[in-house]
C-alpha cells in the first residue's frame, strides 16, 4: 500500500500535468495557425480594396473576436487547468488513456484504483486480501511510465501547418511591408477615411500643429510622388483658399490671429489630404504690471507709483513692490541675477517684493502647462547709494581779538543731515592730551541738501590757557537711514594759544613801535606847524590866492589827514594789544581804567570837530578869500599845535602806563614763581618721586627767576625812559641770593639730599615773596609821593585860574565903559595881554601836569585850548578897536574858564580818591598786591555833576532869600561881588553842568543808539533855567525846576549804576556763549535769504534728481 501511495499516485498526478501541457502546445500550434491566417487575408484584403470605414471596422472587430476566442480556447483554457484551476482530468480518466496506450496494463491500473476504492469504504472485512491484490497489481504496472501514453509527436504535424502562414508573412514583409503596415494601420484606425494612393501625396512639414493663442501660424507642405500639382488648396470650414506656392513641390499658408481650434483640409484636383485640426493653445498674457516704490522714511518723500515700466532709479533702501496683472498664467518666475524665484497664485495677480540695496537686472517670465518663456519681460532697476556728504570750510580770525575765529563753510548731502558739530581735542603746552573729541553741535537745516552754516569759535569758551592748542575738525553726518549716517571731516587744523613769554614779547614789541610811531608823529606835526606858519607869512604878502597857493594848502591837508590816519593805526594796534592783554592777562583796574582813558583820548584827538574844521577850510579854499583863507590856516595851526600837545601827552602816558603795567607783571611772576617754589619744596621730601623728575622741575623754577631777572632789568630801562624816573628799589643783593639758594638747592637734588634741597627751596620762596613785598612798597610810596605833588600842583594851578577869572572878568566891565576913541584902551590891552600870558602858565602847567596824570581828562585841555582862542580873537579885536565883538569874546573867554574851574574840580576829586588809595595801600605791612576800587568814568561824572547842581541850587536858594530881603545887600554880596556878577556865574555853572549831561547822553547814544530820555528833559529843563540866569530873574517856579532837576539827576545816577552793574553780570556771562557774528563780507543775511527761498520753493516731494538741480540754482543766485 506504501508503494501505491509513492509510486502510482504521483505518475498518475504527473501524467495528467504532461497532458495539459500537451494541451497547451498544440493550441498554440492552432492559435497561431488561425490568427495568422486571418491576419494575411484581411491585410491584404484592405491592402489591395481599401474598404470604407464600415468594412474596416467590421474586419477590426471580427478579427479582435477571433482572436480573443481562439487565445482562450486554445492557450487559456489548457493552462488553466495545468496550474490546477477548474475541473481537471480524474484519476479513473487517466487510468483508461493509460491502459488503452498500453496493452500490458490493460485495465489492471483501472482495478487497483478500483481495489482501493474498497478498500477505503471498509465493505470488505478481509482487509489483508486487498492489500495483497493491489500489490500485486501495483508490482506489474510499475515499471510502465505513464507520461509516454501523451502523443506529443502529434504536435509535429500542425507544427508544419503552422510555419505556412509564418513563413507567408515574412515573404509578403520581406516584399512589400505596406501590405501589413500601411493596412494595418488603416484598419485599427477604421473610424478615419483613407482614400486610395494617387501619382503623389500632400504631406505636413509642420512638426506640431499648435500655436499659442493670438500667435500667427505658418503650415509648410510638400508634394511628394511623380506628378506634381500646379496649385494645392486649403479647406477651412466652409471656405476654400489657395496656398502660396514657394517652389515646385512646397506650399505654405498662414493662419491669423488664431482664437481657438482649427480644422482643415488639403486637396487639389486628384488627392484630397485627410482632414488635420490645428490645436489652439492658450498663451500666457502679461496685461500690466505695476511698480509700487516705497521710499525709506528719512527721506520723506511719498510713496510712488509706475505704471508699465520695469525699469526704474531709485535711492538706497527703497521697497518694492511689483504687482503682476496676468491672464492664461499658471505660475510666474520673477528671475534676478539668474536666481529663480517662483510665485504662486490662485488669481491672475501676482505680488513680488524686495527692499534694494544694490543695482540688478531682473526679468519677469510667466508659464503655462504649454509653455515657459513666452511674454518675457526684461528690466533693470539701478540704485543710488546714498552719497558721503561733503564739507567745506574757511575761517577767518577776528581783527581785535586773537583767540577768536569765524568759519563759514557749507554742506552738502543728496538727502539731508543728521548733525553738523565742530570737534576738537585739547594739548598741553608740552604736547599732552588733555581733551579728546570734544564736540560743540552746530544748528543746521536738516532737511536742506545744500547750505551754508557759520560758526563762532572764541578760546575763552573752551577755557584754553596759554600755550595750549587744540586739533580741531567740522564733522557732518547724513541722514542715511539705510547703511547708517555716515560722516565727512573737514580738514583737521591746529589752534594754538601764545605762550606768556610770547604774549609778553609781542606786547612789548607793541609798545615799542607805538612810542616810535608818536615820536615820529609828533616831528611830523612839529614839521607841519613850522609849514603852516611859513605859508601863512607868504599868504600875508600876497593880496591874491593863486593856484599855486591852494595846492600848497591841500598839500598841508594831506599832510594833516595823514597824521590823523597814523593816529588811526596806532589807536587799533593799541586796541589790539588791549584785546590780547584782556584775554591773557589779569591786569588791576586801575591799569585797565588807564588803558581805556588812553583809548578814549585817541577818539577825541580824532574827534568829528576836527572833520569839520578840514571840510569847512576846503570850502573857504574855493572861494579864494585871502581873509578866509588866513583864518582857515590859522585854525588849522591850531588843531595841529593840539593835536601835537595831545600826541605829546599821550606818549609821556603812555610810557608811564607800560611801566607799571610791567611793574605789576613782573611782582605777579615774582609771587607766583614764588608760591610755585613752595609748592615743589612740599614735593621733595616725597621717596615716590624721582631724583630726575625734581631736578627737572627745580631747573626749570632756576630758569624762570633768570628771565625774571632779564625783566627787572627791561623794567630799569623802561623807568630810564620816563621824563620823571620813578625811585625803584635796589634789588641787585636779593636778586644774587635767591641765585644762591636756586643753585644750592639744585646741587642738592643732584647729591639726593632732599632735606638740604628743602630747606634751600623754602628760604628761596620766602626771599622772593620779600622782594616782590619791597618793591611793591617802593612803588606804593612812589605814587602815594607823585600824586601828593600833583594834587598841590593843580591846587595852585586852581587857585592861579580863580584869579585870572577876576582879573578877566573886571577888565571885561571896565572895557565894557570905555569909549573906543579913550586913551586909556591902550592900558585895557597891557592888562589883556597880562592875562593871556597868565593863562599860558597855566596852560604849560596844565600840560606838565597832563603829561603824568591821567584824571587830566582831554576836554580840560580843549577847554583850555578854547580860552586861549577866544584871547587870540580878543587881542586882535581889541586892536582893531572893535570893542562889542571883543566884550563878547571876553564873556566867552570867562565862561569858558569857569568851565575849566569846574573841571579841574572834579580831576582834583578824582586824584585826591587815587592819593586816598596810595595811603592805603602803603599801610599794608605784607607788602602784598591789593585791590584798586574806583567807580566808572560815568558814575564818577553822574555824581560830580549832581553835587555841583546842589551847589548851585543852594546858592541860587541864597540869592532867592537876599534879592527878597532887599535894604543894603540888594546889589552886593556878602563877598562885595555884584548880583550881576553872581547871576553871570551861576549861569555859567548852570550851562557847565548841563554840558556834562549832554555828554553822558552822548555816550549813552553811541552804545545804544537811543540814550536815555530822562536826560533830555533835564537838559532843557537846566537849559530854562540858563535863561532865567541870564535874564536875572529868580523865581519860585525857578526853585522848583532846580529840586526837580536834582531829584531826576539822583535818580539817573541810580539807573546808572544799576546799568553798569548789569552790564558787567552780561559781560561775565556773555564769554560763556557762542554768539557768531560772521564778517560783513561774507553775506550772511543775503545767503540765508537764499536758504530760506530754497526750502520755500522747493517741494519736499520733488525727484531727488531734480531738486538737486534746483538746489544748485539757488545756491549760485549772486
Amino acid at each position: 500500500m506504501a508503494d501505491y501511495e509513492s509510486i502510482i499516485k504521483n505518475k498518475i498526478l504527473e501524467f495528467i500535468k504532461k497532458y495539459y501541457l500537451n494541451e497547451l502546445c498544440k493550441g498554440f500550434l492552432f492559435f497561431v495557425i488561425i490568427t495568422l491566417l486571418v491576419f494575411i487575408v484581411y491585410a491584404v484584403l484592405e491592402y489591395f480594396s481599401f474598404f470604407n470605414t464600415s468594412t474596416r471596422t467590421l474586419l477590426f472587430y471580427s478579427y479582435i473576436t477571433l482572436f480573443s476566442i481562439t487565445f482562450l480556447r486554445f492557450i487559456a483554457y489548457p493552462l488553466l487547468k495545468m496550474v490546477g484551476f477548474g475541473k481537471q482530468l480524474t484519476q479513473r480518466q487517466a487510468a483508461e488513456i493509460i491502459g488503452k496506450h498500453f496493452s500490458e496494463i490493460d485495465d489492471k491500473l483501472l482495478n487497483v484504483l478500483e481495489l482501493e476504492q474498497q478498500l477505503e469504504s471498509s465493505e470488505y472485512k478481509s482487509h489483508e486480501l486487498l492489500l495483497a491484490a493491489i500489490d500485486t497489481k501495483t508490482e506489474k504496472i510499475k515499471p510502465f511510465s505513464f507520461v509516454k501514453a501523451i502523443p506529443f509527436k502529434k504536435n509535429i504535424k500542425y507544427l508544419k501547418w503552422a510555419l505556412i502562414p509564418v513563413f507567408m508573412m515574412v515573404m509578403i514583409f520581406s516584399i512589400k511591408s505596406e501590405v501589413f503596415t500601411e493596412s494595418t494601420h488603416r484598419i485599427v484606425n477604421y473610424n478615419k477615411e483613407y482614400s486610395r494612393p494617387a501619382p503623389y501625396s500632400i504631406e505636413i512639414e509642420n512638426d506640431k500643429l499648435s500655436v499659442f493663442q493670438n500667435d500667427d501660424f505658418t503650415l509648410n507642405a510638400k508634394i511628394v510622388g511623380e506628378e506634381v500639382p500646379e496649385n494645392i488648396f486649403i479647406k477651412i470650414g466652409k471656405r476654400t483658399y489657395k496656398c502660396t506656392k514657394i517652389d515646385k513641390s512646397h506650399f505654405l499658408y498662414t493662419f491669423k490671429n488664431l482664437q481657438k481650434d482649427t480644422e482643415f483640409q488639403l486637396f487639389t484636383e486628384e488627392v484630397a489630404a485627410p482632414s488635420v485640426t490645428l490645436k489652439v493653445l492658450p498663451k500666457p498674457i502679461m496685461i500690466s504690471y505695476v511698480l509700487q516704490l516705497n521710499y525709506p522714511s528719512y527721506l520723506n518723500k511719498n510713496s510712488e507709483v509706475i505704471e508699465n515700466n520695469g525699469d526704474a532709479t531709485i535711492p538706497e533702501g527703497t521697497q518694492i513692490e511689483w504687482r503682476f496683472y496676468t491672464k492664461n498664467t499658471e505660475e510666474l518666475s520673477f528671475i534676478i541675477n539668474d536666481k529663480i524665484n517662483v510665485i504662486d497664485s490662485e488669481s491672475d495677480i501676482y505680488k513680488y517684493s524686495v527692499r534694494v540695496l544694490e543695482s540688478f537686472d531682473y526679468a519677469v517670465v510667466n508659464k503655462n502647462q504649454y509653455i515657459s518663456n513666452a511674454d518675457t519681460l526684461n528690466y533693470s532697476i539701478s540704485v543710488i547709494k546714498d552719497a558721503y556728504p561733503e564739507i567745506l570750510v574757511e575761517n577767518q580770525r577776528d581783527s581785535l581779538f586773537a583767540d577768536r575765529v569765524y568759519f563759514k563753510g557749507s554742506v552738502k548731502d543728496d538727502y539731508g543731515f543728521n548733525d553738523l558739530n565742530f570737534v576738537y581735542s585739547k594739548f598741553s603746552e608740552d604736547g599732552q592730551l588733555i581733551q579728546q573729541n570734544i564736540k560743540i553741535p552746530i544748528e543746521i537745516e536738516k532737511q536742506s541738501t545744500l547750505q551754508n552754516f557759520y560758526f563762532y569759535f572764541d578760546a575763552a569758551l573752551l577755557k584754553l590757557e596759554p600755550g595750549n592748542k587744540i586739533d580741531y575738525y567740522f564733522e557732518i553726518r547724513d541722514n542715511d537711514g539705510v547703511n547708517g549716517s555716515k560722516s565727512a571731516k573737514s580738514k583737521t587744523e591746529t589752534f594754538k594759544i601764545k605762550t606768556l613769554e610770547e604774549i609778553e614779547k609781542e606786547v612789548d614789541q607793541m609798545n615799542s613801535q607805538t612810542k616810535k610811531e608818536m615820536s615820529e608823529m609828533m616831528d611830523e606835526s612839529a614839521n607841519l606847524m613850522k609849514e603852516i606858519e611859513n605859508f601863512s607869512k607868504q599868504l600875508l604878502q600876497k593880496e591874491n590866492i593863486s593856484w599855486q597857493d591852494k595846492q600848497k594848502m591841500e598839500n598841508l591837508i594831506q599832510k594833516f589827514n595823514e597824521l590823523k590816519q597814523q593816529l588811526e593805526q596806532i589807536k587799533e594796534s593799541q586796541q589790539n594789544k588791549q584785546n590780547i592783554e584782556e584775554q591773557y592777562k589779569s591786569n588791576p583796574e586801575e591799569i585797565l581804567k588807564k588803558q581805556q582813558e588812553l583809548q578814549k583820548r585817541y577818539d577825541e584827538i580824532l574827534s568829528d570837530e576836527i572833520k569839520e574844521m578840514l571840510e569847512k577850510i576846503q570850502q573857504m579854499m574855493q572861494d579864494a578869500n585871502k581873509d578866509k583863507m588866513q583864518d582857515a590856516i590859522q585854525k588849522m595851526k591850531s588843531s595841529s599845535e593840539d593835536l601835537n600837545k595831545s600826541l605829546d601827552q599821550q606818549l609821556q602816558l603812555f610810557k608811564y602806563l607800560e611801566y607799571e603795567q610791567k611793574f605789576n607783571e613782573v611782582l605777579d611772576k615774582l609771587r607766583n614763581l614764588s608760591q610755585e617754589q613752595k609748592n615743589q619744596s612740599l614735593q621733595t621730601p616725597k621717596k615716590e618721586i624721582s631724583k630726575d623728575n625734581l631736578q627737572q622741575e627745580q631747573q626749570k623754577i632756576n630758569d624762570e627767576f633768570k628771565n625774571i631777572i632779564q625783566d627787572i632789568k627791561d623794567l630799569q630801562n623802561l623807568n630810564n625812559q620816563l621824563e620823571e624816573p620813578n625811585q625803584m628799589k635796589n634789588t641787585q643783593e636779593m636778586e644774587q641770593n635767591i641765585q644762591k639758594m636756586l643753585n644750592q638747592a639744585q646741587d642738592a637734588l643732584s647729591k639726593n639730599q632732599r632735606g638740604k634741597a628743602e630747606q634751600n627751596q623754602k628760604s628761596a620762596a620766602d626771599e622772593m615773596e620779600k622782594m616782590a613785598d619791597e618793591m611793591e612798597q617802593q612803588q606804593n610810596e612812589n605814587e602815594l609821593e607823585e600824586i601828593t605833588e600833583d594834587i598841590e600842583m593843580l591846587r595852585q594851578i586852581m587857585d592861579n585860574l580863580v584869579k585870572v577869572s577876576f582879573k578877566q572878568e573886571s577888565n571885561m566891565q571896565n572895557y565894557s565903559k570905555t569909549n573906543s576913541r579913550s586913551s586909556s584902551l591902550n592900558d585895557f590891552i597891557k592888562e589883556q595881554k597880562n592875562i593871556q600870558d597868565l593863562m599860558k602858565l597855566i596852560d604849560d602847567s596844565l600840560n606838565t601836569l597832563a603829561r603824568r596824570q591821567v584824571e587830566i581828562q582831554s576836554f580840560v585841555q580843549k577847554e583850555s585850548g578854547k580860552i586861549k582862542d577866544y584871547h587870540e580873537l580878543v587881542m586882535k579885536q581889541m586892536i582893531d578897536r572893535r570893542n562889542t565883538q571883543a566884550v563878547g569874546n571876553q564873556q566867552f573867554a570867562l565862561t569858558s574858564m569857569n568851565n575849566l574851574a569846574l573841571m579841574l574840580a572834579e580831576s582834583m576829586k578824582n586824584m585826591k580818591q587815587k592819593q586816598q588809595e596810595c595811603k592805603g595801600k602803603c599801610k599794608k605791612s605784607g607788602g602784598g598786591s591789593c585791590s584798586k576800587p574806583g567807580n566808572s568814568q560815568k558814575q564818577s561824572k553822574a555824581k560830580t555833576a549832581r553835587e555841583l547842581q546842589q551847589q548851585l541850587n543852594r546858592q541860587m536858594e541864597a540869592l532867592k532869600r537876599s534879592m527878597e530881603q532887599g535894604g543894603k545887600q540888594q546889589g552886593q554880596t556878602q563877598q562885595g561881588q555884584s548880583m550881576s556878577e553872581q547871576f553871570a556865574k551861576m549861569a555859567a555853572q548852570q550851562e557847565a553842568i548841563r554840558r556834562m549831561m549832554q555828554e553822558m547822553q552822548n555816550e549813552n547814544r553811541s552804545q545804544n543808539g537811543v540814550g536815555d530820555k530822562s536826560l533830555d528833559q533835564l537838559i532843557r529843563e537846566m537849559e530854562a533855567t540858563e535863561k532865567d540866569l541870564v535874564n536875572r530873574v529868580i523865581t519860585q517856579q525857578t526853585i522848583n525846576r532846580q529840586k526837580n532837576i536834582e531829584t531826576r539827576m539822583l535818580q539817573s545816577e541810580k539807573a546808572q549804576q544799576e546799568r553798569e552793574k548789569e552790564e558787567k553780570r552780561e559781560s561775565t556771562e556773555g564769554r560763556e556763549k557762542i554768539n557768531p557774528t560772521p564778517p560783513k563780507e561774507w553775506n550772511f543775511d543775503k545767503e540765508k535769504m537764499q536758504q530760506l527761498e530754497m526750502l520755500k520753493t522747493i517741494p519736499p516731494s520733488l525727484h531727488y534728481y531734480y531738486k538737486e538741480k534746483a538746489n544748485q540754482y539757488f545756491y549760485n543766485i549772486e
